[in-house]
């Protein structure tokens, strides 16, 4: 049953959230202001925090994460010690529950029930002591701990230090989408120093594609996905800067294609991907085209087959073709490209300009959410119903 070798993924694993890559791309700067803050700890056991702040999918956990594996490894060649323990707030959402993990870290066995939190938080600080080392604690997605009205704990935690003997130590590194000043009470605030605030940009096109591609040498065969196709996964997902988003698509593409005979990822398997995930092409945004719209997308759909991009050029002599198959007059390029721009503002379509080798620049078209002959499928039972149709516009 499951003896076929893969053709397409290497590692799966590679493709999971979970995965921490041992490179990330495009944080350097990120990284490198975690280094700066988290200096003293390292060199003097002097407890730290700072607090990574960005939209979804901007690398703030992975980042995390990487730097807290990499400052463990440092510490280890220079015969230091430090531990640290990821907690995700949205999962643990309630003080208990926060020191409830942070103890078994250090204790699997610990019970649920029967200690009250000063009892625990007690039992956690002995557990530290006893290590004798800086202990890192990562909150993920703080802000939704923080509005179940645990402020006092992140308190407790950043004065804990000031309690505890030898080297023992705790550092805090806060991830929200949201800013929480706000949520912190003004003891917290004194102790979580503003300046340590950490942000992260969403991904630009192009970082998105390097993400893609770094993210591919290590999950999939060499050579099954080509530039292109990598950068209609990075043009899907340009709008949203969402690493998460793109890497999700790549591995649903990647999946896809083992389905098939072909060996590689191509456009289409890309673009079922993204259907799959979230698709902006719904039936009742194709209906609200008018009747020239409808040619002329079905024109492009028809063109690009199982391509990634076709230039504007082969586009129209498309739509010469269909305008005479549905007997209607093909309008000339002016009125053509106002018509790729409309669906382009409707998320239905996507353009790029490139250079040509040969000089000049040369406008491409691409479909990236939906199958191209699924779409021309839809069109065609649309055009095919007259009283879907409407008529003016141009």
């Amino acid at each position: 049953m499951f003896e076929r070798a893969s053709a397409i993924i290497k590692d799966g694993r590679k493709l999971s959230f979970e995965y921490v890559p041992e490179k990330l791309v495009h944080r350097e700067e990120q990284m490198h202001r975690l280094e700066t803050l988290f200096r003293p700890m390292v060199t003097d056991g002097i407890p730290c925090s700072a607090f990574l702040t960005g939209s979804v999918g901007t690398g703030k956990t992975v980042t995390a994460k990487r730097f807290c594996e990499n400052m463990a490894k440092h510490c280890a060649s220079n015969s230091k010690q430090m531990d640290h323990v990821f907690i995700n707030c949205r999962i643990r959402n309630t003080e208990h529950g926060v020191i409830i993990q942070l103890i078994r870290h250090f204790d699997p066995g610990f019970p649920d029930r029967g200690f009250s939190a000063d009892e625990m938080l007690r039992s956690l600080k002995r557990h530290i002591e006893s290590g004798s080392r800086p202990f890192v604690i990562i909150l993920d997605e703080v802000d939704v701990l923080l509005k179940s009205s645990s402020k006092n704990l992140i308190y407790q935690l950043s004065r804990f230090t000031d309690e505890m003997r030898g080297n023992s130590s705790i550092s805090l590194i806060m991830i929200s989408q949201e800013h929480i000043s706000e949520m912190l009470d003004d003891a917290s605030i004194s102790s979580f120093k503003r300046a340590n605030t950490i942000k992260f940009d969403r991904y630009s096109k192009d970082e998105l594609k390097d993400i893609v591609k770094a993210r591919a040498e290590e999950a999939l065969v060499s050579g099954v996905m080509d530039d292109d196709v990598m950068g209609l996964l990075a043009d899907i997902g340009k709008d949203y800067g969402d690493a998460r988003l793109v890497i999700e698509m790549l591995e649903k593409a990647a999946n896809i294609a083992e389905g098939s005979a072909g060996g590689t990822i191509t456009a289409d398997d890309v673009r079922s991907a993204n259907a799959m995930i979230y698709s902006n092409v719904s039936e009742n945004k194709l209906m609200s085209l008018d009747l020239k719209r409808k040619l002329a997308l079905l024109s492009i759909a028809r063109a690009i087959k199982s391509d990634t991009y076709i230039s504007i050029t082969r586009a129209e002599k498309t739509y010469a073709v269909v305008c005479e198959e549905y007997g209607q007059t093909a309008r000339k390029h002016t009125q053509f490209w106002t018509y790729v721009q409309d669906m382009e503002k409707m998320n239905i379509l996507d353009t790029v300009v490139k250079s040509e080798a040969e000089g000049g620049r040369v406008t491409y078209i691409s479909i990236p959410n939906i199958p191209p002959k699924e779409l021309a499928r839809k069109l065609e039972n649309l055009l095919d119903s007259p009283t879907s149709n409407n008529e003016c516009g141009f």
